[in-house]
């Protein structure tokens, strides 16, 4: 099933989350903002991301790391569910899950940014932030789609000069628990896994 088809089904899924929710309260959207995108986060890499209504598909890569999320969006905030594999050792992938937010905001400069936290398993914070710009040159590819055109960039660089300046004003510390290796990786394919099956994952969200 398409990516954006399967968003359908969410909508229909999703619920507000519960548990270790963060203490976040939506304002309205910015004029001229959307989830929708390219984003580049100073922890976790590029980011795709596709909204449909209140509902935002995405996938994240760098280094070793293929991740997706799902969520919700309400206002400035997006409150998801993340699910992420890594390879440290080639044939032994290990997969994480949790939760998280980004809220929304356009700073001084004009620069669109999400500012949020992940936590693991049912936990929507305390894993460490999760901060990003967004690049207003490219377009969100996820691999559930078709894409006969290429405007895809490296897992460690970035294109759009305005992203990286933005990044390099980022002073948020990087995570210990889910960053990634300090040493040079090569760059993994960005083929990931197709769509998003296991849809009842999302009756906790």
């Amino acid at each position: 099933m398409h990516g954006l088809a399967k968003a359908t089904v969410f909508a229909l899924l999703l619920v507000a989350c519960g548990g270790g929710s963060a203490n976040i309260k939506s304002g309205p959207m910015p004029k001229g903002g959307s989830f929708e995108g390219v984003w580049f986060s100073p922890q976790y890499g590029r980011l795709d991301l596709r909204q449909t209504g209140q509902i935002v598909i995405g996938e994240y890569t760098k280094d070793e790391r293929l991740g997706r999320i799902q969520g919700r969006v309400a206002g400035n905030v997006l409150r998801f569910q993340w699910t992420e594999k890594r390879e440290l050792i080639q044939g032994m992938p290990r997969e994480t899950q949790g939760r998280g937010y980004f809220v929304y905001l356009i700073d001084t400069d004009g620069d669109h940014k999400l500012q949020g936290e992940w936590g693991h398993d049912s936990e929507e914070k305390g894993g460490g932030p999760w901060n990003a710009v967004k690049s207003m040159k490219l377009h969100p590819r996820l691999s559930s789609e078709d894409h006969p055109e290429d405007n895809a960039v490296g897992q460690e660089g970035v294109e759009d000069e305005s992203v990286t300046e933005a990044l390099s004003d980022d002073k948020e510390p990087k995570t210990e628990s889910k960053k990634a290796p300090k040493k040079e990786e090569e760059k993994q394919p960005k083929q990931g896994p197709k769509g998003f099956d296991n849809i009842d994952d999302l009756s906790d969200l």
